[in-house]
C-alpha cells in the first residue's frame, strides 16, 4: 500500500514540474502573427497540449492550431474571448497562427501547458 501511494505521488510530482502553464500573447491584434509555443526546458516526451485563450478583440480576428502544417483547429475571436483546446499532442512545440482579419483593437492572451507522457 505505501508503495502505491510513493508512487502516485511521484507521478504527481513529475507532472507538476513537467506540466507548467506558460503564457504568450499576440503582440498586435491588428496584424497577423505565428506563435510557436514550446514544450517546458528538460521536460519529457510530450503527450498532450492545453491552450487557454482569453482576451477582447474590437473587430474580427481567427486564431488556429496548426499540425503537420494544415490546420488542425481554428475559432473566430471577436468581443470576449474565452475558449480552451486541448487533447493529444506529441510534438515539443505547436504552431498557432492569428489572422487579424477586421480587429482594430484588443488583446489575446494564450495560457498553454505540455502534458508529459
Amino acid at each position: 500500500m505505501n508503495l502505491l501511494v510513493v508512487s502516485l505521488g511521484t507521478i504527481g510530482i513529475v507532472c507538476l514540474s513537467g506540466c507548467a502553464r506558460h503564457e504568450d500573447s499576440v503582440k498586435d491584434v491588428t496584424k497577423n502573427e505565428t506563435i510557436i509555443l514550446k514544450k517546458q526546458s528538460g521536460q519529457g516526451g510530450v503527450a498532450g497540449i492545453s491552450i487557454a485563450v482569453s482576451g477582447l478583440i474590437f473587430g474580427k480576428g481567427e486564431l488556429q492550431l496548426i499540425l503537420n502544417g494544415a490546420v488542425y483547429k481554428k475559432e473566430t475571436v471577436s468581443g470576449a474571448v474565452s475558449f480552451e483546446w486541448g487533447g493529444d499532442w506529441y510534438a515539443d512545440q505547436a504552431e498557432v497562427r492569428y489572422l487579424a482579419g477586421t480587429a482594430s483593437d484588443g488583446s489575446l492572451t494564450l495560457k498553454y501547458e505540455f502534458r508529459d507522457l
